[in-house]
């Protein structure tokens, strides 16, 4: 069985968002398991990657035993979608691409 997602991002207003802990977009669970992802278009995916390694919450989200990870989204010259994802490590200095 795979992961139960759930959108956690809300509308402030009708054009503003906010992301849970101000980087989260979705959350999914299995098991004693939790992924935490931040969603964006591929262009976006390393200021993502860097917005939530900035964040004061990123530390707390691990201690938790949570996986942190950046999906993000292009389209390849046969107009198919591609997907990116990047997992967010807090104690090492650089994120783990894959």
């Amino acid at each position: 069985m795979g992961y139960i997602p759930w959108v956690v991002e809300r509308l402030i207003t009708r054009f503003i968002k906010r992301d849970l802990f101000n980087v989260i977009d979705i959350l999914a669970l299995k098991g004693t398991e939790t992924l935490a992802i931040q969603v964006t278009a591929g262009s976006g995916h390393a200021n993502r990657c860097k917005k939530v390694k900035d964040s004061e919450y990123l530390q707390l989200m691990q201690d938790a035993g949570w996986v942190v990870q950046v999906w993000s989204y292009r389209k390849n010259a046969a107009g198919r979608y591609i997907q990116r994802i990047t997992q967010i490590d807090g104690h090492q200095k650089d994120a783990i691409s894959s």
